[in-house]
């Protein structure tokens, strides 16, 4: 198992310098101005800083062969499911209600599925987060978000 945790790093060590030296050739773009090859530049320099620190810890810190749980060994198959089905759902409403109160109940979904909240816990969250999300993206960037027909009544 150890050998085969090295021959991945490696592999993944080699990818991501790949696309960091593709990426360089695309173009970084300057300061103020980010080229095309900038975020992919960025996510090959995390893959190479990743995959470094799997390859030091098989090294040094991968002594004995551990047992590993299967990949979908105690996977809570209900809370999955619940997640998807909020996610399409998610998909679904964001045009028709919008953004605001579609998040909104999302995130308060999610905090009592996930991992049960009290409610006030979660509702002050759940503001807190499309708040913060709206200004952020919605005063700052001046990015639209989908409105819905909440929008076109005048509510939002």
């Amino acid at each position: 198992m150890a050998l085969c945790e090295k021959v991945l790093s490696v592999i993944w060590l080699f990818l991501g310098v790949a696309l960091c030296w593709m990426s360089y050739r695309v173009g970084l773009g300057e300061a103020g101005s980010p080229g095309s090859g900038f975020i992919p530049f960025l996510t090959g320099c995390l893959l190479v800083f990743l995959a470094t620190l799997h390859l030091i810890h098989t090294f040094f810190f991968l002594t004995s062969p551990q047992r590993r749980k299967g990949f979908w060994e105690g996977v809570r198959w209900d809370k999955l499911v619940l997640v998807v089905v909020a996610l399409f759902a998610y998909i679904f409403l964001l045009p028709v209600v919008g953004y605001f109160v579609v998040t909104f109940l999302f995130l308060v979904f999610l905090g009592r599925i996930l991992e049960p909240q009290s409610w006030s816990t979660l509702l002050i969250i759940s503001t807190l987060s499309v708040a913060l999300s709206y200004l952020v993206f919605g005063y700052w960037l001046k990015c639209q978000f989908p409105l819905g027909y909440l929008g076109e009544w005048g509510l939002f």
